[in-house]
């Protein structure tokens, strides 16, 4: 049972880390574009949070997610 619990955390590990990076991905190419992506907003969704500390909490993430080393 435990192996098995082990084996869910790993997959989810690495789906939020794929979500992560597609995150990144989208809001870089929206500053290099300057338009919305698909109808998809990251970064107007980072700004609509305002100076809520959700904003600030998404860039640090974004910031780690590239600083980390596997």
């Amino acid at each position: 049972m435990e192996k098995l619990f082990e084996q869910i955390t790993k997959l989810l590990k690495k789906i939020i880390s794929l979500a992560l990076y597609f995150l990144c991905l989208g809001v870089i190419v929206q500053l290099l574009i300057d338009d919305k992506l698909l109808g998809w907003d990251p970064i107007g969704n980072i700004q609509d949070a305002g100076p809520s500390f959700i904003g600030v909490i998404a860039l640090v993430v974004l910031y780690l997610l590239f600083r980390k080393k596997e």
